[in-house]
């Protein structure tokens, strides 16, 4: 993936999370993180499962 595409997947997956009523912190400094610092972090919010809050 090239950058742009790594970034954009994973504001796809911080909103998934945040869509599912888990309270996240969605600001993420892309511009200070390497490629492969994004890639990392993109695997990590990919492997993640959020369980919704009740109520």
């Amino acid at each position: 993936m090239t950058r742009p595409q790594l970034i954009q997947a994973l504001v796809s997956e911080q909103n998934r999370i945040a869509c599912a009523g888990v309270p996240i912190d969605i600001l993420t400094i892309t511009g200070l993180m390497t490629t492969a610092e994004v890639e990392a972090h993109l695997a990590h919010y990919r492997a993640y499962r959020p369980n919704a809050r009740a109520g």
